[in-house]
């Protein structure tokens, strides 16, 4: 993926747990930073479609953002999440759920590609 790829704009999400004072946990997400961060959200159709859907019946989105130290431990299934900042003045913010582990594309450490699924 090159700079001009990365048009789009997602924030990774990461739930957090905090002490509710009555033995119990509140859980919210918390923003990681930077905030926002370059990345290529493409929609599946066709063939892109047919391939993500044999992996697992959810996906409908693949997230490309470039390669950064800590990602394994930041993208931990179940414990993240992607917001997604449409280009468009007019669309509102969109929720993304990791459901398959982040790939390092050809093990370069250039980019990482997530499968992901949107949230209603």
């Amino acid at each position: 993926m090159t700079v001009g790829d990365a048009n789009q704009r997602v924030t990774v999400q990461v739930r957090t747990e905090t002490p509710d004072g009555k033995d119990g946990v509140t859980e919210a997400w918390a923003d990681l930073a930077p905030r926002r961060r370059a990345a290529r959200v493409k929609p599946l159709a066709g063939r892109d479609l047919e391939r993500a859907r044999a992996v697992d019946p959810r996906i409908s989105h693949e997230v490309t953002l470039f390669y950064w130290r800590a990602y394994r431990a930041h993208l931990v299934g179940g414990r993240a999440q992607l917001v997604y900042h449409p280009t468009s003045a007019s669309a509102d913010d969109r929720e993304l759920e990791i459901i398959t582990a982040p790939i390092d594309v050809d093990e370069l450490h250039t980019d990482v590609v997530l499968q992901c699924k949107e949230l209603a």
